[in-house]
């Protein structure tokens, strides 16, 4: 056999799929350097370059500067992949719409084909619309000319589009302004492509109930004479709702709830006089509704005395100066204790004043002084008025007027 085995003999050259650049122009091929190697290889080739000698250093020194320049190049690459990701995830975050948002709450699981809607909670309301939440699966994600569409079947067998929106991008979705009907509502998602609805969702029901509940005052009568300074206002509702009672007279108000049977019971203070009392029962969903009771009573309330000292302030005698002593006892003749105390003074000429607020003491007793300017010279009446306000119940209050003149 001819060629390899025969001694002195070349294998013969491999050509590429292009022609040697080499052979075409200088009618010969540059011969290939070859260079040492610890490893069996087939071809080493070196490229020369001229570079300047190095001038000390050692052999451990250039090792550490090439680890050094491996390690800063790996960095580099680690930090340029970091901000690739980054950037994506930008570009693909502002590509999203708002349509529709994905809900903050977990949503179940949704089978192929099918949307999944969520009932709320509570699925009875008092309010005209709502917001339905729900998800889609992914293979109803990205479709062409589609739209999600949300039915509502009302009680009466009215049926209607409640809303359309752009078929989301996102497996969540909340579409909201939803109508409803009185009673009873059916409503289901489905998505429409090309005009043709697939399989829709399973119904969620949603119960709309704008009817307030009945309330009733059966005792105070209108128009009743009562004794005492507290009432205790009875009636009837329906079971479970929230009763509220004000007297608007006073703006005292009290609350309770009424029992398995609708009845209710509350207390409420009241003052010498006419007296309006308002109740309001209002349900869980929100609905509302009042009734009212105007009574009189001819309790004691409490009684202030006022005194101003001197009674008379003469504007030829300096200084213009009186003192004022309140006295306050409450509706069983008990001294009113710890009681804020203000008082007003309205003199001829000058605008309303205001004393600091002071505290009664264990008698009921508080006291405040007040010097008028020196240039202060109109005559006429004043009054001076005193507000006990109390932890509980209406304030006690009281005047006493003062006159104002030249000579003694």
């Amino acid at each position: 056999m001819t060629g390899f085995s025969r001694p002195g003999s070349q294998p013969p050259r491999r050509r590429g799929l292009f022609t040697d650049r080499s052979e075409t122009r200088g009618g010969g091929r540059q011969p290939i350097r070859r260079v040492d190697s610890a490893a069996p290889t087939r071809f080493a080739v070196s490229y020369t370059s001229q570079r300047a000698p190095q001038r000390g250093g050692s052999s451990f020194g250039r090792a550490v500067t090439t680890f050094i320049t491996r390690l800063v190049g790996l960095g580099a690459v680690a930090i340029l992949f970091i901000a690739a990701v980054l950037g994506a995830r930008l570009v693909i975050s502002l590509g999203e719409t708002t349509q529709s948002a994905s809900p903050s709450d977990a949503i179940p699981s949704v089978s192929a084909g099918q949307p999944l809607i969520v009932a709320p909670d509570p699925a009875i309301v008092a309010s005209t619309t709502i917001t339905v939440r729900g998800s889609l699966p992914d293979d109803l994600l990205g479709l062409s000319n589609a739209v999600l569409r949300i039915n509502v079947l009302g009680a009466d067998g009215s049926q209607r589009v409640g809303a359309e929106i752009e078929l989301p991008r996102t497996p969540g979705f909340e579409v909201s302004s939803i109508p409803l009907t009185e009673g009873e509502n059916t409503i289901t998602a489905v998505v429409v492509v090309d005009g043709v609805e697939r399989t829709p969702s399973a119904g969620i029901i949603v119960m709309r109930d704008n009817s307030a509940p009945i309330i009733e005052i059966t005792s105070p009568t209108p128009g009743q004479l009562v004794s005492g300074a507290e009432v205790t206002v009875r009636g009837t509702s329906e079971a479970g709702v929230e009763i509220q009672l004000r007297n608007e007279t006073s703006g005292l108000t009290t609350s309770g709830t009424s029992n398995n049977s609708g009845n209710y019971a509350l207390n409420i203070s009241l003052r010498n006089g006419v007296n309006l009392l308002t109740v309001v029962a209002t349900d869980d969903v929100g609905n509302s509704s009042r009734t009212s009771v105007e009574i009189t009573t001819n309790a004691s309330v409490g009684r202030v005395v006022v005194v101003a000292n001197p009674a008379t302030i003469f504007l030829n005698k300096s200084p213009k100066a009186f003192r004022i002593t309140a006295t306050a006892t409450d509706s069983t003749g008990a001294t009113v204790s710890s009681a804020t105390v203000c008082m007003l003074i309205t003199a001829p000429g000058l605008a309303p004043i205001s004393l600091p607020c002071t505290t009664s003491d264990s008698n009921g007793r508080a006291i405040g002084e007040y010097t008028f300017p020196e240039n202060y010279n109109t005559e006429g009446r004043g009054l001076i008025l005193v507000t006990y306000s109390l932890a509980q119940g209406d304030p006690l209050e009281a005047t006493t007027a003062f006159t104002v003149k030249k000579k003694p």
